[in-house]
């Protein structure tokens, strides 16, 4: 997977400012996350990204957004066969550097998150439950807005399901 972003220069130059591939981290359960860029507050324009892009955390703080493509291979889910597939260190504390809020439940898989998640599935096939237990197999070309609510992932298919998640870090009112 290649990152490719643009640029626009004060002197109104407009380029790339990096076209690189992105190195995978092992999520745990055999899940790829690939951080794909990412921001501690919206920039404003012209904006040139200089040097290489190097998250802090998983989840960005509120106010913050992160785009992260996820391949999560066939049999994945809480309690899965592949759950014993341990998480790169990097990932790790990458994932506790920021902490995404919400709810989580590790023998169920059922989480929340102090975000908007904006999914976009590329490739593969992946049942998304819901708190309330109903279930949504979402396929390629679906766009999933996720509020925050508690879910779980299951790939139930045969192939790995491939999505690219946009997360945006929002408050949580108290309850």
């Amino acid at each position: 997977m290649r990152r490719i972003v643009t640029g626009q220069t004060s002197d109104d130059k407009h380029i790339y400012t990096h076209v690189e591939e992105i190195a995978p981290f092992e999520m745990g359960g055999g899940a790829q996350w690939y951080p794909v860029w990412g921001w501690e507050q919206m920039p404003s324009l012209p904006f040139c990204p200089e040097g290489p892009y190097q998250p802090d955390s998983v989840f960005p703080r509120t106010g913050g957004m992160r785009i992260n493509t996820v391949t999560f291979p066939a049999g994945f889910g809480a309690k899965g066969a592949l759950s014993s597939i341990p998480k790169d260190p990097e990932y790790a504390k990458l994932a506790s550097a920021v902490v995404s809020g919400g709810e989580h439940n590790l023998d169920t898989g059922m989480h929340s998150t102090d975000s908007i998640d904006l999914g976009f599935v590329f490739a593969g096939e992946m049942t998304l439950i819901q708190g309330d237990g109903t279930e949504q197999t979402l396929k390629p070309g679906d766009v999933l807005v996720q509020n925050g609510a508690m879910h779980a992932w299951k790939n139930r298919g045969t192939e790995p399901c491939i999505i690219c998640f946009v997360v945006l870090g929002t408050p949580r009112a108290a309850s």
